[in-house]
């Protein structure tokens, strides 16, 4: 039997209980990050809609990069058409640059499912198919990645951080700046040109930067994210 941790967020779905419908263990746990966890798999699971608003906020790679700090395997699952979605953006292009972005700046294998049965027969089959690595016998509900304290993790942990800057970008500001603090006291002029991450990254640093501290009411943003999709 399939052994899925479910994010209590997503009973709303109907994804849980398309689960149950086919076999599936179902335990429902508050997760810090994704909303799926099977075996070593994270997956965090968006509708359309939400997809494209996540991709253009920025919102989606920072999700993509706390998921990496805990597990080795990261998947999103885009539910629903993407069609109206693509309709409605005045710039279709951006759309896939930042698909592109999601893929080989942090890693997330992406997957698209028509609907919640659709989305369950994804969970279920890569329970039944995914190889855990150097394990024997059923994989783990959750596997922890091992995290590195070394400093140099730690400086391009801390620079990927900012919505729209992958590792790569991270480590590419960093080896020309050379520390943290020149990096983020640098222009966007000198990180645009100079470190050559271009106008749009380097003005997603500055106004990370700039922006205000507002303070949560005791409730976590990732609860406000599940909210919206």
């Amino acid at each position: 039997m399939v052994r899925i941790a479910v994010d209590e967020r997503e009973k709303p779905s109907g994804v849980p209980d398309e689960l149950r419908s086919k076999g599936a263990s179902v335990e429902y746990r508050v997760l810090e990050v994704a909303d799926y966890i099977v075996g070593e798999y994270a997956v965090e699971r968006k509708s359309a809609r939400d997809f494209v608003s996540s991709l253009f906020s920025g919102r989606l790679f920072d999700q993509a990069y706390r998921i990496g700090e805990s597990y080795r395997d990261k998947i999103l699952v885009v539910e629903g058409s993407l069609d109206d979605e693509l309709r409605r953006s005045r710039n279709p292009r951006s759309l896939w640059g930042g698909l592109i972005s999601a893929v080989l700046d942090f890693g997330l294998h992406c997957f698209f499912t028509r609907d919640a049965k659709e989305t369950a027969e994804f969970l279920i089959t890569l329970g039944k198919g995914g190889r855990y690595k150097g394990h024997r016998g059923p994989p783990p509900l959750v596997v922890r990645k091992p995290r590195s304290e070394d400093v140099k993790r730690l400086q391009e942990s801390i620079v990927s951080s900012v919505p729209g800057i992958g590792p790569r970008t991270a480590e590419q500001l960093l080896s020309h700046f050379g520390s943290l603090r020149r990096t983020f006291s640098a222009s966007v002029t000198e990180m645009a040109v100079g470190a050559g991450i271009g106008k749009a990254k380097a003005l997603n640093v500055r106004a990370l930067l700039d922006a205000s501290y507002k303070p949560s009411k005791g409730v976590h943003s990732q609860t406000q994210l599940h909210d919206e999709a």
